[in-house]
């Protein structure tokens, strides 16, 4: 049946549902061969984490068994932490789904972990929380108008933390007039009781205010629960572009404030932590030798 006879067929039998006064739109739906939409929640994965907190992202499947397309008009979510809501919100951006087909939706939520902090004493502290995540998605049927379609799901939820990465010292190889080769020492610490696999490391680090290097780690780091690895990052320095006072501090052994910034790329071995990017930033002070 083309979509003009089908929306004809179903036009009829609301005018007859009209004139016959049936208290049901159920009949209407039956005879019209109107199917209800299958929602589900694919997966949740968190996907941004940072010290302030993290970003979740779950996936809404939408299942259109009907010959014609439908509007997905939105949908309400919650989430519960250990029996306690710990945010809600909605979304109203209308999506097509194709006519017996299916439509997938993902969804960025964001976690403040000072929130999380007020809501459930001690949260933070934990290994890990339960979580149940509730979602309705409207959907516009045919003749019947918008209607809530429930779904949820529940599961373990991990509070990560960043790993840590910082410099240990600057070890002077070779010092010169016009420059200096020296190797950095640094150490990335996982904070967490899982082990975590840094695919990307990307960092800058500036010494007393001065850029000294940009650069990424050329391999992937693998790092135990409450592990650490260590890094050797060999600089060259050029005098000339970075003053010659770099060279009196270098002669001298003297201690330099550090500000090394970047972003990571990590995953664990958990249903959650599949791919998650990390902003990291650290000061200090670091010694040479």
């Amino acid at each position: 049946m083309s979509r003009c006879r089908w929306f004809g067929w179903v036009l009829s039998l609301l005018l007859l549902w009209v004139m016959s006064g049936c208290s049901s739109m159920d009949a209407v739906k039956k005879a019209a061969g109107i199917k209800d939409p299958a929602v589900s929640i694919a997966g949740v994965n968190i996907t941004r984490l940072s010290a302030e907190g993290l970003t979740l992202q779950f996936a809404l499947d939408v299942e259109n068994p009907n010959p014609i397309p439908l509007d997905l008009a939105g949908f309400d979510y919650a989430l519960m932490l250990d029996g306690k809501q710990l945010l809600a919100g909605e979304k109203r951006d209308r999506i097509k789904i194709r006519a017996r087909g299916d439509s997938r939706v993902s969804v960025p939520v964001s976690l403040k972990f000072a929130d999380l902090s007020r809501l459930l004493s001690g949260g933070m502290k934990k290994e890990s929380l339960n979580y149940e995540l509730k979602t309705a998605a409207l959907v516009d049927l045919p003749v019947i108008g918008v209607k809530k379609f429930p779904a949820s799901r529940k599961g373990s939820f991990p509070v990560p933390k960043v790993p840590d990465v910082s410099l240990t010292g600057i070890d002077v190889k070779n010092l010169s007039l016009s420059g200096a080769k020296v190797v950095i020492g640094a150490s990335v610490d996982n904070p967490n009781s899982f082990g975590v696999d840094i695919s990307q490391l990307v960092y800058d680090l500036s010494i007393n205010g001065k850029p000294w290097v940009k650069s990424k780690l050329d391999k992937a780091l693998p790092l135990q629960g409450k592990g650490r690895s260590n890094l050797s990052i060999p600089v060259e320095l050029n005098f000339l572009e970075m003053g010659s006072s770099l060279y009196q501090v270098l002669m001298q052994g003297k201690k330099l404030n550090y500000r090394l910034t970047g972003d990571m790329k990590f995953a664990a071995d958990h249903p959650l932590l599949k791919a998650v990017e990390a902003p990291f930033s650290k000061e200090g002070i670091v010694g040479t030798r």
